[in-house]
């Protein structure tokens, strides 16, 4: 999938408000995108666009090589920030009724609901709406955009209101999804979770996209040459190249401050002979740290 210079404004009481400006991105084939982006950065925006459900003022989203049409569309998954049910239907009654709107059988959709209200642990799918807590309308919700094997699924903020349990239920099922040939792509403010959920990100700040690549990439493009040690003696009394700046995060163990001139080759020749070494590794920024040198607020 690709957007192509899309822009979107919109005319507010202090006049008019570019939510989106010139946004451009080539996105993978099958995978998972984190859309991230601080509140009012335009992530919305942009999901709502490739969706249809906002035009743009500017711009074009492609998929499989042509631009993305209203039938293709409808082939999507997509669960929206708003949580919007009907307060006096069960949950079920809403998911039949929804999921034939997409184009679903009456058969398909029940096969569906039965599938993933099992899969899901649904068995409050027969109370009404308002009697549902906000995690198990999300859950609704999240049906609705993974019924019917849907190529991509569009999702604003899916793991909001779900417990540190439900939500890794939910990561291993969209692992399930890519492995089948989906693109995801989500909107989230759990950037912890970025760095091993999402495999492609998207950075936009005030409308703009301001960083756009493969999550590791991305993380390797900021590392500032810092690596963790940790050995079976005393850091402390170690002796370090020059140049090599120590901070201690443990009686044996630290964190180093490489400059370019030493390889870690030379680093780990320079350790060897004087303590057994337990762990060596780069230390990559997360997700969280680039976002906020980036961005500087949540």
């Amino acid at each position: 999938m690709r957007v192509q210079g899309i822009s979107r404004s919109f005319i507010t009481p202090q006049g008019k408000v570019a939510a989106l400006s010139d946004i451009s991105a080539e996105m993978p084939v099958q995978g998972i995108v984190g859309l991230l982006g601080p509140n009012g950065s335009g992530k919305t925006t942009l999901l709502r666009i490739i969706m249809g459900i906002l035009p743009s003022d500017a711009g074009e989203v492609w998929y499989n090589g042509k631009p993305l049409d209203a039938l293709t569309r409808k082939t999507f998954g997509y669960m929206p920030e708003e949580r919007g049910l009907y307060p006096k239907m069960t949950a079920k009654e809403q998911l039949l009724y929804l999921l034939r709107l997409r184009g679903l059988s009456k058969t398909a959709a029940e096969k569906e609901v039965a599938h993933w209200t099992e899969r899901l642990e649904m068995p409050w799918i027969d109370r009404p709406a308002r009697a549902l807590s906000k995690g198990m309308q999300q859950k609704v919700q999240l049906v609705l955009a993974l019924a019917g094997k849907p190529p991509v699924m569009l999702l604003d903020e899916p793991f909001s209101g779900l417990d540190p349990i439900v939500s890794h239920d939910i990561e291993k099922l969209l692992r399930e999804k890519v492995e089948e040939g989906a693109l995801i792509i989500l909107s989230t403010h759990r950037l912890e979770q970025v760095d091993h959920l999402c495999d492609y990100i998207l950075l936009i700040h005030r409308g703009r996209l301001i960083l756009a690549g493969e999550t590791n990439a991305i993380r390797r493009q900021f590392w500032q040459r810092t690596y963790e040690v940790e050995v079976d003696r005393p850091v402390e009394g170690l002796e370090w190249p020059a140049g090599v700046s120590l901070s201690s995060a443990g009686p044996n163990s630290a964190r180093l401050s490489v400059p370019e001139h030493i390889t870690s080759a030379a680093l780990l020749q320079a350790l060897l002979p004087q303590a057994e070494i337990r762990l060596f590794a780069e230390k990559l920024p997360t997700v969280r740290e680039i976002f906020l040198h980036l961005v500087g607020e949540l």
